[in-house]
């Protein structure tokens, strides 16, 4: 087991929040920490989200609300919010909810909706189904498939399962709560009308090769609101920051600096 990194927030510069997704902890970020700046560095807190690593909370509801209520009780100034995947859910509503809470948002891997439907591309129905029906018979074995399908179609997949699964053993295991609601939000929320009128500077990170949040949602997500500005990695699934994680600290400071 890895020891936890720690992270120290400076309140000389604009603090930097990183945000994980399901099934994982805020050590997913430690490599990337380690290539960043000194100055960088000290600007940065990585968080646990409740259910997940070191945080232990228990949420009256465990929903989107609830977890962007949390989320902004943790920062006290205008702050740039990176999530990833579910993170990205939390960064968009609460940029949306608590627009004094965040100078800009960095969107990684997410969407505004992730379930598939006839007017959305996305993670087929049947898949995030499947995982909730296995969740209650073996939740590590869980975490795991979906561990592999993030890595899939990367040049780099073997290597980044073993990396994600070593994230999630570094540290205690996720709550069962916080899986199983966790997918309720990927599977319900919808947050298209929201991202239209987010009034704060938007950049989206998208891999070509993410099979859970497809290439073409960059395309509808343009059309939603052209003033996000985004980019593609091309040779990335749906986590650029361990597929490449030069290519991303370059686009995190682009972003940092904007």
């Amino acid at each position: 087991m890895s020891t936890p990194i720690s992270y120290n927030l400076s309140t000389e510069e604009t603090p930097i929040i990183l945000l994980h997704g399901w099934g994982m902890n805020r050590q997913i970020w430690g490599e990337l920490y380690t290539l960043l700046p000194d100055e960088i560095q000290q600007r940065i807190r990585c968080l646990d989200l409740p259910g997940y690593g070191d945080n232990r909370v228990e949420l009256a509801e465990y929903d989107l609300c609830s977890l962007t209520d949390w989320l902004a009780a943790q920062i006290n100034e205008p702050s740039v919010v990176i999530g990833w995947s579910l993170g990205g859910l939390i960064a968009q509503n609460l940029a949306f909810h608590y627009p004094d809470k965040v100078s800009k948002i960095g969107l990684v891997s997410t969407s505004p909706r992730f379930m598939q439907d006839e007017t959305w591309p996305g993670i087929k129905p049947d898949v995030l189904t499947l995982f909730l029906s296995q969740l209650s018979q073996d939740h590590v074995k869980t975490v795991e498939r979906f561990l592999a399908i993030q890595a899939m179609g990367s040049d780099s997949a073997r290597q980044d399962i073993t990396a994600l699964k070593n994230v999630v053993l570094s540290v205690l295991p996720p709550e069962q709560t916080a899986l199983k609601k966790g997918l309720n939000i990927l599977q319900q929320v919808d947050l298209r009308e929201q991202l239209k009128q987010l009034a704060c500077p938007v950049f989206a990170l998208f891999g070509k090769l993410d099979s859970l949040v497809p290439i073409s949602v960059e395309h509808e997500v343009l059309m939603l609101n052209p003033n996000i500005q985004t980019s593609r990695f091309e040779k990335c699934s749906h986590a650029p920051f361990i597929s490449d994680k030069i290519k991303f600290k370059t686009w995190l400071l682009d972003v940092i600096a904007a």
